[in-house]
């Protein structure tokens, strides 16, 4: 069976939860559980954060969904907003400073071709959406590439550092 590719739309509050529990939990309303009943181990998953129009990371989902009442992101709240649930591996997280713009990559998405340039966003308003094999790819290549410059950019760094430590 081949791979599902989504794309969870985050406000930055929720963003924050769970970057602050390392990412290990994607939880879902009870509004998208049709549409989530498709995601399975291994499918892909994009995170975008609606407040800021922008792409943050990706994950691989570890586990099937199931349901859960445990409060994490709406502690405050009398219900659980995201009782449907999966856990997640590999999650890459750009640095803050490292988000993706969507206006860059909106105009390359076929996902968002139907909407006029100026309003893409409106595409990504809802919560959960799947996406094409092709704009994961686009999307994930640019976090890897970002990824990837930081690290260099980090080692860099530290060489030049013990190049002057040995002066």
């Amino acid at each position: 069976m081949s791979n599902t590719y989504w794309l969870v739309n985050f406000s930055l509050e929720n963003f924050n939860i769970s970057k602050k529990r390392s990412f290990d939990l994607l939880g879902f309303s009870k509004k998208d559980n049709k549409l989530t009943n498709k995601i399975n181990t291994n499918d892909n998953v994009i995170f975008y954060i609606s407040d800021i129009k922008s792409f943050v990371g990706s994950s691989v989902v570890n586990s099937k969904k199931f349901f859960d009442k445990k409060k994490i992101w709406d502690p405050e709240e009398d219900d659980v907003k995201f009782p449907y649930r999966v856990k997640l591996k590999s999650t890459k997280i750009l640095p803050e400073k490292k988000f993706m713009s969507g206006y860059d990559v909106a105009p390359s998405l076929s996902y968002l071709k139907r909407w006029a340039p100026e309003d893409w966003y409106l595409a990504l308003l809802g919560p959960v959406h799947i996406i094409s094999h092709n704009d994961y790819e686009i999307i994930s290549k640019n976090i890897d590439d970002s990824l990837s410059s930081q690290q260099k950019k980090n080692q860099v760094t530290k060489k030049t550092r013990r190049t002057k430590k040995k002066k």
